[in-house]
């Protein structure tokens, strides 16, 4: 017989949970969270402070970096589920600060030398620090509030007292005329919406990590190339954006393994683009200052509350951009050829361009 050996942690990451621990323990946890590494937004600072634009209410203020998009405790992994010893609150936010402060050191390498200048190790670090970049803000968060709330409300919509006495008998529970309308009438609360079913905030950071491991994969693999722009250049707080390019809809957001280029600002006159593994960028590295300003849209159109820039521009603050939108959206049913029994339902993230008529995509000449 063969004795199976103990699996043993990494020695970073067991730092990483003794020091979460000592935090805790100890009273000093952080209790305000970034979503969006300071360290990062210290690139548009002047005189140590930034411009931050609520995007939707068109204000804005002077912040330091280390003040700006900021929430209490988000990131805390708390549960009564949750075993606090094998699992400190403060786990993923250590871990988020570990890769903030190695993905520092890579961000102005892309900035001056560009990404040939990556080994590939460097390289599949950062793929999963962007991955992280887009699965830790607040539109990964409420989406999977959405597609859970939306599950339930599918699940039973058109359910009836028969359907329900059924599941009860499969439940082993009693199908009594009492319980049949006890129970349908809850199931009526959740179709409505007055009772909903969401997943909790520690369960969604968990799986924020493990999707961005996935991502970071389909990141690595793209073709990297750092533009120059002119010195206007902002970014948000969803700073990885998808573009999805023709001949997808400018109404729905694409995909990490299928938008044409993903982008993301490295500071105020340079910009990450990476395209499809067998796609080339037309013409020189460097926007002029139409294509910078149809990348700013991009940018701003794409935050969930914040965009960011020099405090001596007003980019972000003059901007005008449509409403919100539900980051996710269901259509439906619609039947299936062959099999009329069978329905399906169309799921998508829909972008600020959803009920708006839309601009052309950003710099044509990625397009070609």
């Amino acid at each position: 017989m063969t004795k199976r050996k103990k699996r043993r942690e990494p020695r970073e990451f067991l730092a990483l949970l003794e020091s979460a621990r000592r935090d805790e323990v100890g009273g000093s946890a952080p209790r305000k969270h970034h979503l969006v590494p300071a360290s990062y937004l210290r690139r548009w600072a002047e005189d140590g402070k930034i411009r931050v634009t609520h995007v939707d209410k068109g204000k804005s203020h002077f912040s330091p970096p280390e003040k700006a998009a900021r929430e209490t405790d988000y990131y805390r992994l708390e549960s009564p589920e949750i075993d606090t010893d094998a699992v400190p609150p403060l786990l993923f936010e250590k871990m988020l600060g570990k890769i903030e402060e190695f993905s520092a050191g890579i961000v102005e390498v892309l900035t001056k030398q560009g990404p040939d200048a990556l080994s590939p190790p460097q390289r599949a670090q950062f793929s999963f620090f962007l991955a992280l970049q887009i699965t830790r803000g607040h539109s990964f968060r409420v989406a999977n509030r959405l597609m859970v709330r939306d599950y339930f409300q599918l699940k039973y919509e058109g359910v009836t007292p028969d359907g329900v006495r059924q599941m009860l008998m499969e439940a082993g529970m009693p199908s009594t005329a009492e319980n049949v309308r006890t129970a349908y009438a809850q199931i009526q609360e959740i179709v409505t919406g007055d009772v909903f079913f969401e997943p909790q905030d520690p369960s969604i950071v968990a799986q924020s990590g493990s999707v961005a491991a996935e991502m970071g994969g389909h990141i690595f693999a793209r073709n990297w190339y750092t533009f120059r722009t002119k010195p206007i250049l902002v970014t948000c707080d969803e700073p990885v954006i998808m573009i999805g390019g023709p001949p997808n809809s400018r109404r729905e957001r694409a995909g990490v393994a299928t938008a044409g280029v993903i982008i993301f600002p490295l500071g105020p006159s340079a910009l990450l683009a990476m395209f499809l593994p067998h796609a080339r960028p037309r013409g020189p590295l460097e926007l002029d200052g139409i294509e910078t300003a149809e990348i700013n849209r991009e940018i701003v159109t794409s935050s969930s509350r914040w965009a960011f820039e020099r405090p001596s521009r007003k980019v972000t603050q003059n901007m005008p951009v449509p409403p919100p939108v539900p980051p996710f959206m269901r259509e439906g049913p619609y039947p299936v050829q062959g099999d009329e029994n069978r329905l399906v339902f169309r799921t998508f993230h829909p972008t600020r361009w959803a009920n708006t008529v839309p601009p052309p995509w950003p710099v044509k000449r990625w397009w070609g």
